[in-house]
């Protein structure tokens, strides 16, 4: 059992005991006596972490290429009805003025620590010590360059994305959204150098559904990318069964020669993707003349050319009869 019930259970059992002015009067003073605690604790001096928000105040033609932390953290020590007050009082916010701090040699937004302790000390109770703050200086790069935009690619990155069987992943409907995005550099032939931007690698595997993910764009160096984050889709679909009959054509047949196989055609049993059951097929099964044996009444049969999204294409017989015709 806690603290707190212990002392409950018990105030309650005295309470019991006593009549009800008593138990009045005993309560009224353990409520004066807990208040005079907690107003002498809250006139000592307390350490804690505050977090401050941080604002960057800047031109509209300025882009930092380093982030710049939205929040600081700041450990100080105060007087514990100062912190009280605190807690009705919205978070506090110092706002960056980066002319204030330009460093226009190395194009690079600069603030020492014992400027930043300065920012915060403004934001805060000015009464309350500082101890320390996290991070203890804030430094940036910027460009005054406009950005470019380029695609954003995913093809080398989701090569770990594995479909369930009887599943396949659709490459013709693979996107992220946005598609693009904007990147500003320090200069003009880095700006130059980047074409198309990464994202980051993804693995998953056993899926049975289109598989939707926040990923990050693979970061480069002295280069701001916006946005750093996309969603990525890659739509999954089952496999299904397609029967199809296919014509025997003949390779390398000789002039002066005619080749009749018997059947001329035979059924072919494969997997295709869902979104493309319905699509023209373009499979061809053949027989090359080369592997005809005058020995044999039969000659093997193979697949020609397949294009198209097929997988486990299946012959139901692995030869033909064949007739030899000269003219």
């Amino acid at each position: 059992m806690s603290w707190f019930k212990q002392h409950i259970k018990w105030l309650s059992s005295l309470s019991k005991k006593l009549s009800s002015k008593e138990t009045f009067l005993f309560l009224f003073f353990v409520v004066i006596a807990a208040l005079f605690w907690i107003l002498l604790s809250f006139n000592n001096n307390i350490t804690r972490d505050i977090t401050i928000n941080v604002v960057v105040n800047k031109p509209k033609s300025i882009t930092l290429i380093n982030d710049v932390p939205t929040t600081v953290t700041v450990t100080v020590k105060d007087r514990g009805l100062s912190f009280l007050k605190s807690f009705f009082q919205s978070t506090p916010t110092i706002e960056l003025d980066l002319s204030k701090y330009i460093n226009e040699k190395n194009s690079a937004m600069e603030i020492a620590p014992n400027q930043l302790i300065n920012e915060v000390r403004r934001a805060i109770n000015n009464e309350a010590t500082i101890i320390k703050v996290i991070p203890e200086s804030i430094v940036s790069k910027y460009t005054t360059l406009p950005g470019k935009k380029v695609p954003i690619n995913w093809e080398d990155n989701i090569e770990n994305i594995i479909p369930d069987k009887q599943f396949v992943i659709n490459p013709d409907l693979i996107k992220t959204d946005p598609d693009s995005a904007i990147v500003y550099a320090l200069d003009q032939a880095t700006l130059f150098k980047v074409n198309e931007v990464d994202i980051s690698t993804v693995e998953v595997a056993n899926l049975t559904s289109t598989f939707t993910k926040e990923v990050t764009i693979k970061g480069i160096n002295n280069v701001k990318i916006v946005p750093d984050r996309v969603k990525l889709t890659v739509p999954v679909e089952p496999l299904i069964r397609k029967d199809f009959n296919a014509s025997i054509s003949l390779r390398n047949q000789p002039h002066g020669v005619r080749v009749l196989v018997f059947p001329p055609s035979i059924d072919v049993t494969f997997l295709v993707p869902q979104s493309h059951y319905r699509d023209p097929v373009n499979l061809t099964v053949i027989v090359d003349y080369n592997d005809i044996d005058p020995k044999n009444n039969k000659v093997n049969i193979k697949l020609g050319e397949v294009s198209g999204n097929y997988t486990n294409v299946t012959l139901p017989i692995d030869s033909v009869n064949y007739l030899i015709e000269r003219y």
